[in-house]
């Protein structure tokens, strides 16, 4: 639009040149004026026009260059961010865990006791251990009667007063682990089928003997390796069937698997 205006301005004041000679040829200076004052007119509007167009070329020349030079800082900022993400995903990666975090993610926060996936480990552990140097090992697992059906906050609540008295009981040698909704599952290392035993019942006294006893009472299975089973998924099993046989003959008992 602005190259047409000069264009049409510069035309309009070669015109009025033309006709102010024509006029200093022909003798009318009335004429004259007013072609020297349309061409005066017109080229003033194209010098404005040209000095507006050159501008306008200067400013947008330097919007592009700014243009440009934005884009390169914008691309050169999202590289710097994106390593820098990089770089803490891979600190982060491969930053040790602390102690703390590590017992945060290894144990169940309503027992205190190991969370559920280590049982298979500690009890393949236990099982192989046992074998080579030929001592016996015992499951016991333990399930609260009468809280399947209970509202989480009051299975967990009982929980707590279970796992509570088991690390109370057991020794530092043994482990034990929560197992689904109301279940801990014990490992006790060097102990024959007596010392399961006597460590099951000590934990079903301790709680029939404390405050909520008669509201919270536990039945368990007891299974011992080699007498029960020769190995871990057996042994497990048949710690189960006796914690079923403790329930068919109802709560608050500890039974023993049959011999293998």
């Amino acid at each position: 639009m602005t190259d047409r205006r000069l264009a049409l301005s510069t035309g309009s004041a070669l015109t009025a040149l033309a006709a102010g000679a024509v006029a200093v040829a022909t003798a009318q200076p009335a004429f004259g004026v007013v072609a020297g004052v349309a061409g005066a007119i017109a080229g003033g509007g194209a010098a404005a026009l040209a000095g507006q167009l050159a501008r306008s070329d200067k400013a947008r020349s330097v919007a592009e260059r700014d243009l440009v030079r934005l884009a390169k800082e914008l691309d050169a900022l999202s590289d710097t961010y994106s390593d820098e993400v990089r770089r803490a995903a891979a600190s982060e990666a491969a930053r040790p865990q602390s102690p703390k975090e590590k017992a945060e993610h290894a144990f169940d926060p309503a027992t205190g006791l190991y969370d559920e996936r280590y049982f298979a480990v500690l009890v393949q552990q236990q099982v192989a251990a046992a074998r080579r140097s030929l001592r016996p090992i015992s499951v016991v697992i333990f399930e609260l009667d009468s809280l399947a059906d209970a509202a989480p906050a009051d299975r967990d609540q009982g929980l707590m007063v279970v796992g509570d008295v088991i690390r109370r009981t057991l020794r530092e040698s043994d482990s034990a682990c929560r197992l689904g909704d109301v279940m801990v599952g014990a490992i006790l290392e060097d102990t024959a089928e007596s010392g399961a035993v006597w460590a099951a019942e000590r934990v079903r006294g301790t709680l029939l003997a404390s405050p909520v006893g008669e509201a919270l009472t536990v039945s368990a299975g007891v299974a011992c390796y080699p007498s029960h089973a020769l190995g871990a998924a057996e042994l497990v099993q048949q710690a189960g069937k006796a914690l079923d046989e403790a329930r068919r003959h109802g709560a608050d008992r500890v039974e023993i698997a049959p011999e293998a």
